[in-house]
């Protein structure tokens, strides 16, 4: 779900594009007849040419659509003839002019004998209907006529003239102006996600993206002439030219510098990557030289001439990336694909102006395209990107946790094995200086030496026990035994049996169970009992049937008065380890109750401890049947 809907935003976004393409170029409602006869242009090189000049010239030469002459002072004179008016004609022409960012546009129609102004460093006058492009209204005559077009201007002097009926015109620019706004709004929405993007995460490639985004914005809100209607009235003449000019290489450099922030994790030729980015450095410099006396036409015409080197130095750089040398979100050649067509397209408005290739109308929707179309393929690709440093990120973070646990584990096991030495350092110490004493003494039996060879075998099978519990090396192995002869048998073996005494029922019922796991929960609590009690009193053992949530089962009481050591604490009984401070004298590993509780939980058992006025009470019940379901195919806990 979540990997499709960046794909999902692809088709959309290009189905919207689509619209707003094919709308501006081709959706254009047609006068009822064509008003313009013929066109031709000339170049007033000097500058000087009066109308009357232009009149009697015979250098003119033919205009057909779209004309640029690049960039330069002079000025361009077009000489549009018309065809005459049906008689009863009401409404009024509109002379259409684009592109919107030419600075000065004059119309002089000799036989009404008016002269019209309008262009982007003047504010939109009265005779011109609120558009973005330049119109000026003239009168509709049943006569054939010529009218005349001088333009001067210090950005790309590009044109192409309409002439259309009021009301065709009039819809047009609406159409026109609801296309470009909605494009124009599309390219800020960029801005705005990249912003937020880039707030949340502080990722260099989305804050870069942001600001090439709000000068792409910017640029198409004069390219387009919205600037014009919106703020030119408030602007002295010429003022918004230079703030148009301004944009037009600051949107320049800031595409360059995204472009080299985004190729860095591609790890391109360092001096390609040093290259761009002096490259950029110059183009912002270039407004300032301004003041030093460069003229805002030097300074556009090496602008266009930057577009084209800088595509080129873009591919050079990442041409110089090697595939498998990095891992990123955006696959190289998929990346060096986008940007062939992007510079394809984005060079031929240079091109145009510059006078190198045919004249066309993408001029007029190169704003557009850079915009809005380059806008939707990084927003898809960095979203992409995103997407896929976020993963990289969750995995890391996982790698990472995943460490500090194991980590953790490990220094658990190290304090686990030097508690462990620890204890078994201190208990067996305890027996062999018991048998040192009394060889110094000359008093050595038997039996004490049996005692403390039993309770260093005691503690290290416990230690075993435990270590085996932990590794989940334990599993119940079922036997049918006799409950009453497994007790007598315990009891038999334990450090003090003529003090166990025994009150077993006399039912003879047999018991499914692990015998050895019983036998060392037996015989742990046995000792314990003898060890802990008071010194000659005896150890009273309860066995009988016993029924627990309606399961049968046998009951073991293991009852003892406490002696020199105290009762335990009932909360930390069965804690590994624990040993109530007057317990530390007497031998012991603090392992004992820890393993009887682990092996009933694998019996499916249960441990009780009570205190009943200076008794320790402890119950131990297992099921009749111990059932192995919830063993078969792991080991378990």
């Amino acid at each position: 779900m979540h990997m499709s809907s960046p794909f999902l935003t692809v088709r959309w976004w290009m189905l919207l594009l689509m619209a707003l393409m094919g709308g501006c170029v081709s959706v254009s409602p047609k006068a009822d007849f064509n008003i313009v006869k013929a066109q031709a242009w000339r170049i007033d090189s000097q500058g000087q040419d009066t109308l009357q000049d232009v009149q009697s010239a015979t250098d003119w030469q033919t205009l057909s659509g779209w004309k640029s002459w690049g960039f330069g002072p002079e000025a361009i004179w077009v000489k549009v003839e018309l065809q005459a008016a049906a008689p009863d004609a009401l409404e009024p022409w509109i002379v259409r002019v684009r592109p919107p960012f030419l600075d000065y546009v004059t119309l002089y129609d000799p036989v009404m004998g008016v002269q019209l102004k309008t262009g982007d460093a003047l504010p939109p006058s009265e005779h011109s209907l609120p558009s973005i492009n330049f119109t000026l209204q003239i009168p509709a005559l049943a006569r054939e006529r010529t009218i005349y077009l001088q333009l001067r201007s210090a950005s790309a002097r590009a044109l192409q003239v309409e002439v259309l009926p009021y009301i065709q015109a009039q819809q047009l620019d609406r159409l026109q102006e609801w296309l470009v706004g909605l494009a124009t709004a599309i390219s800020a929405i960029f801005f705005i996600w990249a912003s937020i993007q880039w707030w949340m995460t502080r990722d260099r490639v989305i804050g870069a993206f942001a600001i090439k985004q709000v000068f792409a914005t910017t640029w198409a809100f004069f390219i387009l002439g919205f600037a014009r209607i919106v703020i030119g009235p408030w602007l002295p003449e010429g003022v918004l030219t230079s703030l148009a000019s301004t944009a037009f290489i600051w949107i320049i450099s800031s595409t360059l510098w995204f472009f080299s922030i985004l190729f860095e994790g591609y790890e391109p030729s360092r001096l390609a990557l040093r290259s761009c980015r002096v490259m950029v450095a110059v183009l912002m410099a270039l407004p300032l030289l301004q003041w030093l006396g460069l003229t805002t036409h030097l300074m556009l015409d090496l602008g266009n001439k930057s577009v084209l080197f800088g595509f080129v130095l873009l591919l050079v750089t990442l041409v110089t990336a090697v595939p498998k040398r990095v891992k990123q979100p955006i696959p190289l050649s998929a990346l060096l694909c986008y940007m062939v067509i992007y510079g394809a397209l984005n060079s031929m408005p240079p091109l145009i102006h510059l006078g190198w290739i045919q004249e066309s109308s993408i001029v007029l929707y190169t704003s557009l395209a850079h915009a809005v179309l380059d806008g939707v393929v990084m927003f898809v690709m960095l979203q992409m990107r995103n997407r896929a440093l976020q993963q990289e990120q969750q995995q890391v973070a996982l790698d990472l946790q995943r460490s500090q646990q194991e980590a953790e584990i490990e220094k658990r096991q190290r304090d686990e094995q030097s508690r462990l030495f620890a204890m078994l350092a201190h208990e067996v110490k305890t027996p062999l200086a018991t048998l040192r004493m009394w060889m110094d003494a000359g008093q050595l039996k038997r039996e004490t030496v049996e005692r403390a060879i039993f309770d260093m075998n005691t503690v290290i099978e416990r230690c075993v026990q435990t270590g085996q519990l932990a590794d989940r090396g334990l599993k119940p192995h079922v036997q049918t035994i006799s409950p009453q002869s497994l007790t007598l048998s315990c009891i038999a073996s334990c450090r003090a049996p003529e003090r166990v005494r025994l009150v077993a029922s006399e039912r003879c019922n047999i018991l499914q169970t692990d015998a050895q796991m019983l036998s060392i929960a037996l015989s742990n609590l046995l000792d314990n009992a003898c060890k802990y009690g008071a010194p000659e009193a005896n150890v009273q053992v309860l066995l009988q049937p016993a029924n627990r949530d309606g399961q049968d089962g046998w009951l073991w009481e293991i009852d003892s008065i406490a002696g020199p050591a105290g009762l335990p604490d009932s909360k930390r009984l069965f804690e590994k380890y624990y040993r109530s401070s007057r317990a530390q004298r007497l031998s012991g590993s603090g392992l004992g109750l820890f393993l009887v509780k682990g092996l009933l939980d694998l019996m499916h058992g249960s441990i009780r401890y009570e205190a009943r006025d200076d008794h320790a009470v402890f119950s131990l019940w297992v099921p009749e049947v111990l059932e192995l379901t919830h063993f078969r195919g792991r080991v378990p806990v």
